[in-house]
Formats: C-alpha cells, structure tokens, sequence
C-alpha cells in the first residue's frame, strides 16, 4: 500500500514536470549599470530571463537596460538580445547552444540576468507567446541573425 502511494505521487509529480516544462537555472548575474558575465555553457534551446529596476527608491533618472550576447569562443557577436527603457523584466528564447557570455549596458538601473536550461515543450510554449502578429510559426532565429 505504501509502495503504491509512493509510486502514485512520483507519478503525479513527474507529469507536473512536464506539463510545466522543465527549466535549469544555469547561471545568475546581477550588477548596476554596465558589465560583463563569466563565459557559460548552455545548450539549445535556453532562456535568459532578465529584471531592471531603479538602484534606489529615490533614483529619478530613465531607467533603461541592453544585453548583447557574444560567442565567449570566437568573440563573435550574435546580438542584442534586450533592450528596454523603464522598470520591467521578460525573458528571450535562444535557439544556439554553445559557449556565451553576456555584455549589459545599465543606465540608471539595477539588473538580475537568469540563464535557464529549457526543454522543447518550454520552447514552445515561448514561441506561441512572444510570436510577432502576421509571421510564420516557424522558429525565430538567433536575435541578431537573418532567418
């Protein structure tokens, strides 16, 4: 009887996992204003979800946060992969697995950077959701990068 129970709620675990998705946190950065991460690993597919907001509670200046991703290899640039003006945060797909690094420019801002390993489901799951109106449903390519 318990040997089932237990079974059962291994179960009902594991497929809340998957319906969910499956997400790693493999890095996490945070900084005010410009920097530039460690090199790190992911492979495809995988998400940098990021937060900006003011450094203090009486900081008056327009808030606004870039990240541009580079190959920490070849040193190739492969994009801008955030730009945004004010407080906020979101999350960008990246469809490339390698070896990266992550260059931020923060003005008037305090940023959090996640580097999440995802599984195809999360992928997809991404793609519906930040799919510009009138294009295909074929994959994006890498920021920065012509399809």
């Amino acid at each position: 009887m318990m040997r089932s129970a237990l079974l059962l709620g291994l179960l009902l675990a594991w497929s809340g996992v998957t319906q969910a998705g499956l997400e790693i946190t493999l890095r996490e950065f945070r900084g005010i204003g410009q920097s530039e991460t460690e090199p790190f690993s992911a492979s495809s597919p995988w998400v940098i979800e990021w937060w900006s907001r003011p450094p203090t509670a009486i900081d008056h200046d327009p808030a606004h946060l870039e990240v541009y991703l580079y190959d920490a290899i070849s040193g190739e640039f492969l994009g801008r992969v955030v730009r945004h003006a004010g407080v906020g945060r979101g999350d960008v797909l990246i469809e490339r697995g390698g070896r990266f690094r992550l260059r931020v420019q923060g003005q008037a801002t305090q940023w959090e950077l996640r580097v999440l390993q995802i599984d195809e489901d999360y992928a997809d799951r991404l793609r519906d959701t930040h799919r510009p109106r009138n294009t295909s449903p074929r994959r994006p390519a890498l920021p920065g990068r012509a399809p």
